[in-house]
């Protein structure tokens, strides 16, 4: 009876272990910078669209704070679809090693590399985070939530501002 308590104990033990290394991997964000997934535009207060694609704009913030951790920033967009915050996008004057390093401190190691791509979240995720080179000296880093169709996140992921126009040049 001994041994079939202890191997219960041990069994249940390891259960809990896996389950708690599993959700270990689970990569989740409520939003960015004060604005919460699914949010309208108007949360991000002074802001001008700076490209659309489909039924997603993204914008720029007017006083927006280019440094991510140590990391200097050269944009970051907010993007909605359907007036609802579904993406972020930061674009880093630093190399991609560098801003791994940067996200890693807080979120833990990428779920996946693929080539040059770091990824973070995955099926178990409301959120994902893609972090790729553009050049050897410059990074992008793009957040976003599920709620957004995964194949129009590739899309919008590889827009630089302007690359798009805005069908409307209104300042929020």
């Amino acid at each position: 009876m001994k041994s079939l308590h202890r191997t219960v104990s041990k069994l249940s033990a390891v259960a809990c272990l896996g389950l708690a290394a599993l959700g270990a991997q689970a990569f989740e964000l409520r939003g960015f910078r004060g604005v919460s997934w699914g949010e309208a535009a108007e949360a991000l207060g002074a802001a001008t669209p700076v490209h659309s694609l489909g039924d997603v704009t993204c914008y720029r913030r007017e006083r927006e704070n280019l440094v991510f951790g140590d990391s200097a920033l050269s944009d970051v967009r907010y993007c909605f679809q359907q007036d609802s915050m579904v993406m972020v996008i930061l674009d880093a004057a630093v190399d991609q090693k560098a801003l791994v390093k940067e996200f890693q401190r807080t979120y833990g190691r990428p779920t996946a590399r693929v080539g040059q791509t770091a990824s973070w979240g995955g099926l178990a995720s409301s959120t994902q985070a893609e972090l790729s080179a553009t050049s050897p000296s410059a990074s992008r880093l793009a957040i976003y939530s599920n709620k957004i169709d995964a194949p129009l996140a590739k899309r919008i992921q590889k827009l630089n501002p302007g690359d798009v126009a805005c069908e409307t040049a209104t300042a929020l």
